[in-house]
């Protein structure tokens, strides 16, 4: 199946939606717990048909942590808050075809993952060595930096890879802005997540596509 950027449902989609249906509607959100000092928040979000409704058509409920991402480092109070949105919106019946899931929390869920694995690799002791090393001094590897491992031509490799799905650089910016929830598109993302991009877009380029009838 060729790769759909425009194939994921976001909360603010989901906003428009609900508004255009229920103009005279109200979303309230409000902070269930909050604990500064861990980085925990845990929000509530209410939808109102009408203005004057006494109680929430449906209700979303969503928890982050500060050290989730580089995005929760300064926001996470505001991550929290759209996934609860999110939630409550679709709990509602907007845009629900996919998943009650928004595009974002699909996402973080991944990022969160990808995050876990070396994080539980590195929490494993190494094994003892079966002979101490006399003639050799002990020297320690360090992991390779993301700037030491990044590539002058990386952004050109993906705009490269996204032609040839047939985006150009602008649907490549608003897409990178989506996922990773930045403004600056690809300036905006570290090594690590440019790799990201381009073994993504190498991976959908590498499918085989059906043949355009020549011209």
């Amino acid at each position: 199946m060729r790769f759909d950027l425009d194939s994921y449902i976001t909360v603010h989609e989901r906003i428009e939606k609900f508004y255009a249906k229920w103009p005279t509607g109200r979303i309230l959100t409000s902070i269930v717990e909050h604990n500064a000092e861990t980085g925990f928040v845990l929000v509530r979000a209410e939808v109102y048909r009408e203005q004057d409704d006494a109680m929430p058509a449906a209700t979303g409920h969503a928890y982050e942590l500060r050290s989730a991402g580089h995005v929760q480092q300064g926001s996470y109070v505001e991550v929290g808050e759209t996934s609860a949105v999110g939630r409550a919106l679709a709990l509602l019946g907007f845009e629900v075809r996919r998943g009650v899931a928004s595009r974002e929390e699909v996402e973080r869920g991944a990022k969160k993952q990808q995050a876990s694995a070396p994080a539980r690799q590195a929490e494993k002791p190494a094994p003892p060595p079966e002979k101490p090393a006399l003639s050799s001094p002990e020297r320690t590897v360090k992991p390779p930096t993301p700037a030491a491992e990044a590539t002058p031509d990386l952004d050109a490799q993906i705009l490269r890879a996204a032609e040839e799905l047939g985006y150009d650089a602008a649907k490549v910016r608003k897409w990178v802005n989506q996922k990773y929830e930045v403004t600056g598109g690809l300036g905006s993302l570290t090594p690590h997540d440019k790799r990201e991009v381009l073994k993504i877009f190498q991976e959908q380029a590498g499918r085989p596509q059906p043949k355009a009838a020549r011209k």
